[in-house]
């Protein structure tokens, strides 16, 4: 019996995963000119890269794409920045992929209580982030430094500021992300919150960030 619930609920999850590849999730929107926009967030694909040799030679050339390959079928990151993380934050805070941020994503639309936050610093969230993301500079957790962003940023979240302390009995369930693997602007936003005393078992984290959703030629937006 075990085996036969097992098999079906690993079935039910790659008839999901597979209907977000090819179906994608609609998300709306305000941008900086407080227009409303809707972006369907799905894997972009190009005639040109179909035709794309998929071999080693091919897809690990000199730098990580031949010269063979079409410019529209690969993208150049620098790989020698940043601190490399680890794949879990922490045992009560679960690491997503590309598949559950938009599983993520497609619940926060129906669940207020549900928030995708871009952690990184506005100069890097106006650039470009993920649709549906707000931007929580997580340096505006430090109380410190930015009074009035920190109580912004925990109102935002549903935490209130108390005479004792703190509430988080309205915490939100929230899903973090940076720029990368190799960013820590995540990281130092999720160690703040905790040691206000956010339950962990709320965060969640996208540990591969904009970098890899751009690897797999996933959409972002300029808020």
């Amino acid at each position: 019996m075990r085996k036969i619930i097992l098999s079906t609920l690993l079935s039910s999850g790659l008839i999901f995963a597979a209907d977000l590849q090819s179906k994608g999730v609609e998300v709306t929107y305000t941008d900086s000119n407080d227009d409303e926009k809707t972006v369907l967030i799905k894997r972009v694909k190009n005639e040109k890269c179909a035709k794309v040799n998929f071999s080693p030679k091919a897809i690990l050339g000199g730098d990580y794409a031949s010269d063979e390959i079409p410019k529209e079928c690969k993208k150049t990151f620098v790989t020698s920045y940043g601190k490399i993380s680890p794949m879990k934050f922490d045992e009560k805070v679960d690491t997503y992929g590309e598949l559950e941020v938009l599983e993520f994503i497609k619940k926060a639309k129906t669940n207020e209580n549900m928030m995708l936050i871009d952690s990184r610093t506005e100069n890097w969230y106006i650039q470009q982030t993920i649709a549906s993301a707000q931007n929580i500079p997580f340096i505006y957790l430090n109380k410190s430094q930015y009074p009035e962003e920190f109580a912004e940023a925990l109102d935002t979240i549903g935490v209130k500021i108390t005479k004792d302390g703190y509430d988080f009995s309205q915490a939100k369930e929230l899903l973090l992300f940076c720029n990368g693997a190799w960013c820590a602007q995540s990281p130092i936003s999720m160690e703040k919150l905790i040691k206000l005393g956010y339950p962990k078992e709320k965060l969640n984290w996208y540990r591969g960030g904009i970098q890899s959703w751009l690897t797999f030629n996933l959409p972002t937006i300029e808020p």
